[in-house]
This record gives structure tokens, C-alpha cells and sequence, in this order.
């Protein structure tokens, strides 16, 4: 099973379209892929006592995964999403003192599998208390014999400053077997602008470590092996939820003993179809 664990939130997205709210969140929306992928997924996250968390819980537990979301008389957190005309997105959040960082690594422990990965989201790290949780998760992950994801979905807004953003998603990274990260991310945590360079720098020490960069494909490094796979050509559409369908594929993959270079060509495969509809995941079951 992949667990997935962190935030699970309102997309508000605002486009030529119009306005629209469904559930989001990156550790979420890779739960969900996983399962439309015809793997085996679990979901563990907190929403406010409010319409939004109402919304949100309705969706996470009619939607196929084995979810537990507990609630919280914080409010429930949103992303609000801006999509251009070229289908890439801006981001802005609320997410000062609501309910996603409100998880239990006690509660936590009755849910994790028995093997597999649990994957761990970002949002969470913008808050001592989440830092904390994420820190123990994974090592209650890894006392298990689990292995653990991150996702680094560096939101450096969200921080007092960016070199916070920075050091709470290297700390992360630092417990983490599989790394997420797009190139701009890849470049703030290692200062390497070369995509190869950086993910055989973050992949030290037995990481696997998956780089996206965007049209051009996306590349991955593991203890001396490097792979690079080419973006397939599709029009792009909306960006939203791309790297969580990638990441989805890529973990799965791994999970079920795959090659580098099948976990990297999955993930680009599953990116390149959700860039190619207007939705914030494309692979989402109710879709």
C-alpha cells in the first residue's frame, strides 16, 4: 500500500471558465491516483467543522481509499488557483491556522500498512507542530520497515522567508528515501542549476530522487544511476495536479519492484494526461 498522509484542501480554481471548488492537496490527489492506477492506497489528514470540511470529508471517503480524516474547530485550508491562458498556474493560499497541520502520529500509527510507503505532504512543514509530525511519521514509518516519500512542493510564500522553506524541506528530504522535486525546487535546495547534478547530489546516501522539468521531460538519480525520459507531446491544458499523477505512477512503480527507468517513464506518461484536461487530477477515480 502507498499511505498518504498531510493536506487535504479546498482547490478554489478561478480560470476563462469560471470559478470551481473540489478536494485537493498533493498527498491527496497522489492517495487517489494510486488507486486509479490500480494500486492500493490509504489517506490520513485533518479538514475544519465547517461546509468546506464537510465537502471534503464526503469526498475522501466515497472515493475508494482507505481514508481517516478527523476534524478540527480550526478552519478548513484552500489554495486558491489562477490558470493562464497557457494552462501554468498561480497559487495563493489560506492556510494561517487551520486545521491540515492538526495530525496525531499516535492516530497515525493504528492506520500505517504493513509494508509499503507512506508519503508525506509539504504544506505541513510551514508550522513547527507539522514539522513535527512529518519528522515522526517517518520515522514510525521507517521503525516499520516502510519506506517514505516526500513530495517537496516548496511553497515558499507560505514561510517567513524562503531560506525557512528551504531548510524545512531539506530536513524532510533528510529522512525521506523517494524525493519529488521540480527543477526550480531542485536549484534552491542544492544550488545546482543542472538538473543531473542536483538530483545526483540530493540521491546520496541510497535516495531515489525524480526531477520534473516540464516540457522537457523529466530526469532520475539513484545510488550512481541516472535516467532522463522526454515529455510526451501533448497541449498542455491546466498544470494542476501533474506532479502528484507523476509522482503517483513513479511510487507505484517502485512499490511493485519496477526499474528506474519504468518509474520515470510512468510518471512522465501520467503527468503528460493530466496536463491534457482541465482538472486538478486527472486520474482521480470520480473523474
Amino acid at each position: 500500500m502507498i499511505f498518504c498522509t498531510g493536506e487535504l484542501l479546498a482547490d478554489i480554481t478561478e480560470s476563462a471558465d469560471g470559478r470551481h471548488a473540489r478536494a485537493g492537496g498533493a498527498p491527496f490527489n497522489v492517495a487517489c491516483n494510486v488507486l486509479a492506477l490500480g494500486g492500493e492506497s490509504g489517506f490520513y489528514g485533518c479538514v475544519g467543522k465547517d461546509a468546506l470540511g464537510d465537502m471534503l470529508a464526503s469526498v475522501a471517503y466515497g472515493c475508494g481509499i482507505s481514508a481517516r480524516v478527523i476534524r478540527s474547530d480550526l478552519p478548513t485550508a484552500a489554495a486558491y488557483i489562477r490558470i493562464d491562458g497557457s494552462g501554468e498556474r498561480s497559487f495563493s493560499f489560506k492556510a494561517d491556522g487551520t486545521a491540515d497541520t492538526m495530525l496525531d502520529e499516535c492516530e497515525l500509527a493504528s492506520l500505517l500498512p504493513e509494508r509499503g510507503i507512506l508519503h508525506l505532504g509539504s504544506l505541513m512543514l510551514r508550522t513547527e507542530r507539522g514539522r513535527g509530525y512529518a519528522r515522526r511519521a517517518a520515522a514510525l514509518a521507517r521503525g516499520r520497515g516502510l519506506r517514505v516519500s516526500f513530495d517537496v512542493n516548496l511553497r515558499s510564500g507560505l514561510y517567513r522567508t524562503e531560506s525557512d522553506a528551504v531548510a524545512a524541506s531539506l530536513e524532510t528530504v533528510g529522512y525521506a528515501d523517494i524525493v519529488k522535486l521540480s527543477e526550480e525546487e531542485a536549484e534552491l535546495l542544492t544550488g545546482e542549476k543542472d538538473a543531473r547534478a542536483a538530483a545526483e547530489t540530493l540521491s546520496a546516501g541510497g535516495k531515489t530522487v525524480f526531477v520534473t522539468l516540464g516540457g522537457d521531460g523529466a530526469v532520475a538519480a539513484r545510488e550512481g544511476a541516472f535516467v532522463r525520459a522526454p515529455a510526451h507531446a501533448v497541449e498542455a491544458v491546466d498544470t494542476t495536479g501533474a506532479g502528484d499523477a507523476f509522482f503517483a505512477a513513479a511510487l507505484l512503480s517502485l512499490h511493485d519492484g519496477k526499474s528506474l527507468r519504468a518509474a520515470l517513464e510512468a510518471g512522465c506518461d501520467a503527468g503528460a494526461r493530466a496536463v491534457s484536461v482541465r482538472s486538478s487530477s486527472l486520474l482521480r477515480p470520480d473523474n
